[in-house]
């Protein structure tokens, strides 16, 4: 009986790891009646525009920063005050970088259809812990079978 449940279990997390958001009840059949509609009339061109978060900016300008400091020093090759303000504000934008998960999360909770369950985020951290789990499982099947 507990092997069962130990399958059901493996089951489990391989079907976690290999999960995709399913199709809703609207995309199932009003797909093709939206892709007619669609084509009918003309495409308006998309102007460019740049949506970054602040993470991406603060990296941008890291990256600039810096290329400005060793661009100027190694035109000039003197160290002066310049290349040091510069070259540590692009390192105060990637320290910044580094810690923006903490500083600049979004402070409300997002509420899903359930109420306040939140989505599970999917990572490289959480895929290796799947898989640390599942290579844990197995290690226990071979023991008891053995």
């Amino acid at each position: 009986m507990p092997n069962r449940y130990e399958r059901e279990i493996e089951e489990i997390l391989r079907n976690l790891e290999q999960a995709t958001p399913r199709q809703g009840r609207g995309q199932k059949f009003g797909d093709h009646f939206r892709k007619a509609a669609t084509s009918r009339r003309p495409r308006q061109r998309r102007s460019f525009s740049l949506h970054l978060t602040m993470p991406e900016w603060l990296l941008a300008v890291a990256i600039a920063a810096a290329l400005i400091a060793g661009g100027y020093y190694s035109v000039t090759s003197v160290q002066n005050i310049f290349t040091g303000v510069v070259a540590s504000f692009a390192m105060l934008c990637l320290v910044l970088v580094m810690f923006s998960q903490f500083l600049f999360q979004p402070r409300s909770s997002r509420s899903t259809a359930y109420g306040k369950v939140k989505p599970i985020r999917r990572g490289p951290i959480s895929r290796l812990k799947t898989q640390w789990n599942l290579f844990i499982l197995k290690i226990r099947y071979r023991r008891r079978n053995d």
